[in-house]
């Protein structure tokens, strides 16, 4: 995927509840501040836990595993990183290098030469053995014990190698034996954890090259139905933007890096199949019609509960911007298109209207109009009674 356990961003083509919403692994104050911002997380890893305050109003923070105590304290759910794919030599993201090359779980491609995650210089693990899967197990649930967090964000989920590495494993040689082992590692995983009480969002996708499907979302679509058992959010890494340039936002239409309608169906995929969806975006503090367009996007379909968008602030360090975590509420109507690829939906405070065209679009909100530019979204205050 595209998180590095450093902190550092690598871009990728594509990255990538709730099962009876899962007992909290530690005590919880019974109510957040009032200053909480539902259906919103920041992801601050490496370096960047310590560079910004203000953690509290987040309903979900991600952070690197030397920050999970201090992030423990929060009253939101806090996640720590993890990587069951990626084993580095310097530090461990669930096996260390050390176990996994004494058990000989570190994969090989047919010439017998290691497989490697190609941007992270890591080493790729034997995911479908199930020694390596307890010793997984067993190795993050007494980090989570120690540190009192809530649960682990698991990074490079993929349906198929190629997201990660050039070659396919001899273990694994065709997408459909690598997915398989996948499946197998996030149930029995993901299963172990939640069952003792701890959350468990994965960063997943499925991406094959010369396939359109993998443009449609479709791949993913059907790798998020396969995993959703074993975890208790999904996440989509570059959601509504293009991965190779962040500035470039998805709308209607058949480029590669369009398709809004099937990547924003993403938000019920995920809830549909019983579990919280997270969209992380990336963009510069000035980008407010980003922050809007995404979280618009999000409250289109969310369900009012868990899960949460993501926008990390790529020139600053405070992650926090009014235009991406705007509070209106629950939502109390389902979606309505007002006109092709045009949607709006009615929450307690307000309304929101999301234009996915590649018009600008007018659009009548309690007596009043406005013009939605593309790609763009507004909301709009329920007037006083």
């Amino acid at each position: 995927m595209g998180v590095s356990a450093s902190g550092a961003t690598i871009p990728r083509e594509l990255a990538g509840v709730s099962v009876t919403r899962e007992v909290r692994a530690k005590p919880k104050p019974a109510t957040r501040p009032a200053q909480a911002l539902s259906g919103t997380g920041v992801i601050r890893l490496g370096p960047h836990f310590q560079q910004a305050s203000g953690y509290e109003r987040f309903a979900y923070v991600l952070v690197s595993r030397s920050d999970a105590r201090k992030a423990a304290r929060l009253p939101g759910t806090t996640l720590a990183y993890m990587s069951g794919t990626s084993v580095q030599r310097e530090w461990s993201t669930g096996v260390t290098y050390r176990e996994a090359l004494a058990n000989d779980w570190l994969l090989k491609d047919a010439s017998g030469a290691y497989v490697m995650n190609v941007e992270f210089g890591a080493f790729v693990a034997d995911i479908g053995n199930p020694a390596y899967q307890r010793r997984f197990i067993a190795n993050t649930l007494a980090f989570v014990k120690r540190t009192k967090v809530d649960g682990l964000f698991i990074d490079d989920v993929t349906g198929d190698p190629e997201g990660m590495s050039d070659v396919y494993p001899a273990k694994y040689p065709d997408e459909a034996a690598w997915e398989a082992a996948m499946v197998s590692f996030v149930q029995t995983v993901g299963m172990a954890l939640k069952s003792r009480g701890y959350y468990v969002l994965a960063n997943a996708a499925k991406w094959i090259s010369d396939d359109s499907r993998s443009d449609t979302a479709f791949h993913t679509t059907e790798f998020w139905k396969r995993i959703a058992p074993g975890v208790s959010g999904l996440m989509t890494e570059y959601w509504l933007q293009s991965p190779s340039d962040h500035g470039k936002l998805r709308v209607l239409g058949t480029d590669w890096d369009q398709y809004w309608h099937q990547w924003q169906r993403l938000v019920s995929v995920a809830q549909t199949s019983g579990v919280d969806f997270f969209g992380l975006t990336y963009g510069s503090s000035k980008d407010t019609r980003a922050m809007r367009y995404a979280r618009a996007s999000f409250l289109l379909d969310w369900d009012g509960r868990g899960g949460a968008l993501l926008y990390s602030i790529t020139d600053r360090p405070d992650p926090y911007h009014p235009s991406w975590s705007r509070q209106l509420g629950k939502p109390v109507a389902r979606k309505l298109e007002r006109t092709s690829g045009v949607w709006q939906r009615r929450y307690e405070r307000g309304m929101v209207v999301v234009n996915a065209t590649n018009e600008p679009a007018d659009v009548r909100v309690f007596e009043k109009v406005y013009t939605v530019g593309s790609g763009d979204a507004v909301f709009v205050s329920a007037p006083r009674s």
